[in-house]
């Protein structure tokens, strides 16, 4: 029920171009964002308690917002990323004005490329650690008592990783109770910030030459994993 407008006061994913089929909001049109009509949100929205749970600690602009960090892994370039951090910080100071919420720099703001902070300003969510929502939910704490190791891992292991994702929830578990962490990856980046940040050891399951088509077939990735977690076992017997 939430309405963009522009300065003309036309909702601007009708005013694109003539004879152009209407489309979603796109990072080059928040720019034109003048206005925010909320009179035909659900009234119901009001009453509602909404938890968003974020996979990321980012806020929604500056350098490790949202289009710094994730639209490179889109392909954004440089440049792109720059015009699309100005366009989200004008649409910021317009969801301010007509909201009373300022978002920029709010911890998960940026997380899914700016969801976090639009479900925070439009539906008042209040914004989670998604691994923490998980592991409280888990008992997590509860389930490691007495453990000698834990491995964990995720698909391409880098800075992000440390910024609230699943790995790093588990390590700051973990070190509660002492217990070492090993990280297992399919691409590893970044990784002397990750060995700073207390993982035992940051490992890829692939050999640096392997295309991605082959590390991504499941028998070679789950024969890969095997290997590897024997070797990890075998080492800390």
């Amino acid at each position: 029920g939430f309405r963009f407008l522009d300065k003309t006061g036309a909702d601007i994913i009708h005013t694109i171009a003539p004879n152009v089929p209407k489309r979603g909001m796109c990072g080059e049109l928040l720019a034109e964002v003048a206005s925010i009509d909320s009179s035909a949100a659900h009234p119901a929205l009001k009453d509602t308690h909404f938890v968003a749970a974020c996979d990321v600690k980012n806020p929604f602009i500056g350098p490790k917002g949202a289009s710094f960090v994730f639209a490179p892994q889109k392909g954004a370039d440089r440049e792109m990323a720059t015009k699309l951090d100005a366009n989200m910080k004008k649409l910021a100071g317009v969801i301010c004005q007509y909201t009373g919420k300022d978002i920029s720099n709010i911890p998960g703001s940026g997380a899914a490329g700016g969801m976090g902070g639009g479900l925070q300003a439009f539906l008042n969510a209040e914004l989670k650690s998604g691994i923490q929502l998980l592991l409280d939910f888990l008992h997590f704490a509860e389930r490691i008592k007495g453990a000698d190791l834990i491995i964990t891992g995720e698909g391409k292991a880098d800075r992000q990783t440390i910024m609230g994702k699943v790995p790093s929830g588990i390590l700051q578990e973990a070190q509660k109770q002492q217990i070492p962490v090993i990280l297992l990856a399919g691409k590893i980046e970044d990784k002397e910030i990750l060995d700073k940040a207390g993982f035992k050891e940051v490992l890829s399951i692939n050999s640096p030459s392997i295309s991605p088509k082959k590390a991504m077939e499941p028998a070679y990735a789950k024969a890969n994993i095997q290997r590897i977690v024997e070797e990890i076992c075998r080492r800390n017997i």
